[in-house]
């Protein structure tokens, strides 16, 4: 089993075969043999799209880990007959809510980084947003910075979105199934899947806001 979301992560189709097709609990499931839609997890939202077999589509509402061992699980809308099981199926992604997802967790790392650098220290790692379909947030305990740091940082991103530096992702050669992301001097552990460099993000909006012991720093695709 391969992961081609983590060979190309651009991929927006192809062909895989159908290892299983079962309905649990009122929802529908099938297990590719090739993991194509990333499974929902780090706060990114499974893939959704299209599932076509003998001239018929079911569409793909979610994806999620398997809990039953390694690899993902597909959700569709309607169960796909067992006659498909064993033949080769065609998938096709939802470009468009995986490439936003894809631009919002580069985001999210991104910020915090230089939020880091501006602090000049280690924050722990923020609650973070499950990715919506057009927005995401970091949100840090109220005191563990001023506001005029915020401010510095968020100048600081948006004037590092305009470049044209390389995202990177890859596995962790010491920790099997774990895997770093990597933009500039920053570095961080992620199993998510991003854009591959800063240039593909624009019309980017931030919002800060406080409540209840928290600041939220909330990032915004206006492209929406």
């Amino acid at each position: 089993m391969s992961n081609l979301y983590y060979q190309n992560s651009n991929l927006r189709s192809a062909r895989v075969i159908l290892l299983e097709s079962f309905e649990e609990n009122e929802r529908s499931y099938v297990k590719l043999k090739d993991d194509f839609f990333y499974p929902q997890g780090g706060g990114q939202k499974g893939d959704r799209g299209i599932i076509i077999c003998n001239g018929q589509e079911y569409k793909v509402v979610n994806t999620i880990k398997d809990k039953r061992g390694v690899g993902a699980l597909v959700i569709t809308e309607k169960l796909v007959p067992e006659d498909c099981v064993g033949e080769e199926i065609k998938c096709i992604l939802d470009w468009d809510f995986r490439y936003r997802q894809m631009k919002l967790h580069t985001c999210l790392h991104l910020h915090h980084c230089i939020l880091e650098e501006k602090v000049g220290k280690r924050l722990e790692y923020p609650v973070t947003s499950d990715i919506e379909d057009g927005f995401a947030f970091n949100k840090y305990p109220v005191d563990a910075f001023d506001k005029s740091i915020i401010d510095e940082a968020n100048i600081a991103f948006m004037e590092v979105l305009k470049s044209n530096a390389t995202v990177s992702t890859y596995p962790n050669k010491e920790k099997e199934g774990y895997r770093w992301w990597e933009c500039l001097n920053y570095k961080i552990p992620c199993g998510g899947i991003h854009v591959s460099n800063l240039k593909e993000i624009e019309n980017v909006s931030i919002k800060v806001s406080s409540k209840r012991g928290f600041v939220t720093i909330k990032i915004t695709l206006e492209e929406m």
